[in-house]
């Protein structure tokens, strides 16, 4: 029974589960000394093929000083003395590789290898004494020249680097002079089977390389694609709950509003993409209370003159000095002033009813209950 397909995944469980599984180990440390560092979690599916892409140096480059430290022993038996300069000479290239990998320069690191693996093995070629069946073996080893750079340049690479090897095998079936007998016989009788075979190899790990990396570099690109819009979707997510909670709290703060609770304010923070709007509505309310203020104190003023005037007029009916009685608005200045020349002296609060001077300190009254 299929599990996976039975199991649906959510865009923040990828998320969660690539960043709670941090490397840890020998290859981590590997890592750290000779390859890029870690792709943080907004890095782009550029920076990660990068970092993919000097990880898997680091490890071919690991792979290639075991192979030549361990291979040492076996080089000193051979009669050629020049492969051990060829298998000592190979290490310091990986180092100048390991280097240029670690400052951000993985191609020019993976044709250095390249370069550096064809020179060695024609090299030991070249100088392989005596000349005969056996050195035709050697032929094939060129094949590990179209790896690296299929590997580690890029795919098409591959194909000129195995013109190159087949260029070199048929020069040196050609040119070079064997000195056994019986090779010499061979390559005069049967010298198109003897060439046939390095360089079908040659095509064969070629083309077959080319279509292995074209579609492992298909396949993680795809991968890199998914991870990303999964990560759009889960920030997505995050955005429209932060986008609802934000609409509600701008939503409540009208109920409140329209309910007579000027005081009432957005509470959102510049981390909620609508606290811009909730900005400017506060401020709309703040300027609001404070022409509803403006409104009940110009109200209360208009009421005062109505009551001053109210006296005045009835003491002028009455043949009496007018009494004004003070407001607690601005009209008490003038009336202050006034009371030391032609009006008589009030005291200084009397009781009377507030609502012929103020109107309602209640605001509940004037305006309908909403509910949000």
């Amino acid at each position: 029974m299929n599990t996976i397909s039975n199991h649906p995944w959510s865009p923040g469980e990828l998320i969660e589960t690539q960043q709670d599984a941090p490397s840890k180990g020998l290859f981590q440390w590997w890592y750290s000394l000779t390859a890029l560092p870690d792709a943080s979690a907004t890095a782009s599916v550029v920076q990660r093929e990068a970092i993919r892409k000097s990880r898997l140096i680091s490890v071919i480059v690991a792979c290639l000083l075991i192979s030549f430290t361990a291979f040492i022993p076996g080089c000193l038996a051979l009669p050629n003395h020049y492969v051990i300069v060829a298998d000592l000479g190979m290490m310091p290239f990986c180092i100048i590789a390991l280097i240029l990998n670690k400052t951000q320069k993985p191609t020019l690191a993976g044709v250095l290898l390249t370069v550096a693996f064809e020179l060695a093995l024609m090299l030991v070629i070249l100088t392989s004494t005596p000349f005969d069946e056996p050195s035709l073996q050697q032929y094939e080893l060129f094949v590990f020249g179209e790896l690296l750079a299929v590997s580690l340049i890029t795919p098409t690479s591959v194909f000129a680097v195995g013109l190159f090897n087949v260029g070199f095998i048929s020069w040196s079936l050609v040119f070079q002079a064997p000195k056994d007998p019986h090779l010499i016989a061979v390559l005069q009788t049967q010298f198109a089977p003897i060439w046939i075979r390095p360089v079908a190899v040659q095509f064969l790990v070629a083309g077959v390389t080319y279509l292995w990396v074209t579609s492992a570099t298909k396949a993680i690109a795809r991968a890199n694609q998914a991870e990303m819009i999964a990560k759009l979707e889960h920030e997505m997510a995050d955005q429209k709950r932060d986008l609802e909670a934000g609409i509600q709290q701008i939503l409540q703060t009208h109920v409140y509003v329209a309910n007579g609770n000027f005081n009432a304010r957005a509470p959102l923070t510049q981390d909620n993409v609508l606290w811009q709007i909730a900005q400017a509505l506060n401020n709309l309310l703040i300027r609001f209370q404070r022409a509803v203020q403006a409104e009940r104190e110009l109200k209360r003023l208009e009421e005062a003159i109505s009551f001053s005037v109210n006296n005045i007029q009835q003491a002028d009916v009455d043949k009496q000095t007018p009494v004004l009685q003070p407001t607690r608005t601005s009209l008490d200045r003038m009336i202050a002033v006034l009371q030391g020349r032609t009006l008589g002296k009030a005291s200084a609060y009397p009781n009377q009813p507030a609502s012929r001077i103020a109107p309602p300190q209640s605001n509940h009254g004037a305006w309908p209950q909403l509910r949000p």
